[in-house]
């Protein structure tokens, strides 16, 4: 499965405490979207602008719209501002699918430039009206180490009065990666390098709000997390069988959902106490990355998973759940629905283990902030 990586650089324009330019992105089981809007002018004014306008875009597609069609819905509203005194802003906006397929909507901002076979071009954009303005669309498709960079006219204007007419352009962005971005090179750095490039060439200062960001294709890291069993145990066999034939990493929370596991596919399992005081016992299956107890584990789990990752050790079980799922670019959650009397006792709820249910939307929420695409499956 193909994953995008994001590395954004941004720089405020010279003297402001504020960038006016604000990006947002969300990884969904369809796709990813990424949204970088450039509000007018620069300061607090322009930010709100731009927060506003990106915030708009992702709620649209979140409620089913097309992202041409939000492109259009949103750049058509921006004619208002150009007569009254609302918020406008510029935006450049990326869909790209889980097989690679992206398009780029593209108002008022720079043409996105394409990065393939270590050779930057840029993509000449059709351009149609949407009300009485006028959206650039662009598409390709995004293979194994190619790149997508899309910035702000921070950039494609660095270098204007100083020498460099009406500032760099995409053309200037594709030429320094040309000659100047080896194989050899990081591309987590590219954006960085290119946005300092910018500085060099204003003489020194950035003139305006200057964003970049470079979208990475790359193999995913995958891994599944199982727990509890299903609802129904006439689903218990084809349960098991489609974890174990989930790609990457493995994952499996629960003493019964192992016995599951282990009796409809035949495999032994491995117990061991742990040496560590107040640890649960560890278990063992082959072919399975880690093997744990349930509930209790999975708060654990959750109560440190947003910590540093250098903080975790693999001294226990929680923290080698979470060291995996740190690891992880895609993580799909494997949920039963058999409800479990036992965690419905009061001694639960006074020490602050929540349900099993509960705790995996909690982890699947904080993986989301973490970037992470996450994919709930339930039993």
């Amino acid at each position: 499965m193909k994953f995008f990586d994001d590395f954004l650089y941004q720089k405020n324009k010279k003297k402001h405490e504020v960038c006016g330019d604000f990006c947002l992105y969300e990884r969904t089981a369809i796709g990813t979207l990424y949204v970088l809007c450039d509000g007018v002018g620069s300061g607090i004014y322009a930010n709100i602008s731009a927060i506003t306008c990106a915030n708009r875009i992702l709620e649209l597609i979140r409620r089913g719209m097309s992202i041409r069609m939000t492109s259009e819905t949103v750049a058509a509203s921006m004619h208002r501002a150009r007569k009254e005194d609302i918020p406008f802003s510029a935006f450049s906006a990326v869909l790209i699918s889980n097989d690679g397929q992206f398009t780029v909507y593209s108002y008022e901002s720079p043409n996105p430039v394409l990065i393939q076979n270590n050779h930057a071009k840029v993509l000449t954009p059709r351009f149609y009206t949407a009300g009485f303005e006028v959206i650039g669309e662009s598409s390709g498709v995004l293979n194994m180490g190619d790149s997508l960079l899309m910035f702000s006219d921070g950039v494609s204007q660095a270098g204007l009065g100083h020498g460099q007419g009406m500032g760099i352009g995409s053309d200037g962005v594709s030429s320094y990666i040309n000659l100047n971005y080896k194989p050899h090179d990081s591309i987590a750095t590219l954006s960085k390098r290119i946005v300092e490039m910018c500085k060099t060439v204003s003489g020194g200062n950035h003139e305006d709000d200057t964003t970049l960001i470079l979208l990475n294709c790359r193999e995913a890291n995958e891994l599944t997390l199982l727990t509890g069993p299903p609802s129904n145990r006439s689903m218990n066999h084809n349960y098991a069988l489609k974890f174990m034939d989930m790609p990457g990493k493995k994952i499996l929370c629960g003493s019964t959902t192992t016995d599951i596991i282990s009796e409809e596919l035949g495999l032994k399992v491995e117990t061991s106490m742990s040496k560590t005081y107040g640890q649960l016992p560890d278990y063992s299956i082959e072919g399975i990355d880690l093997v744990t107890e349930g509930a209790i584990t999975l708060n654990q789990a959750y109560n440190i998973l947003d910590e540093p990752v250098e903080r975790l050790s693999t001294s226990t079980a929680a923290e080698r759940i979470c060291l995996m799922l740190h690891a992880a670019d895609v993580i799909y959650l494997m949920v039963g629905n058999a409800a479990n009397s036992a965690h419905e006792d009061l001694i639960f709820k006074q020490t602050g283990v929540h349900l099993r249910k509960h705790v995996i939307k909690h982890i699947a929420a904080t993986l989301r902030n973490m970037g992470k695409l996450v994919i709930e499956q339930y039993y």
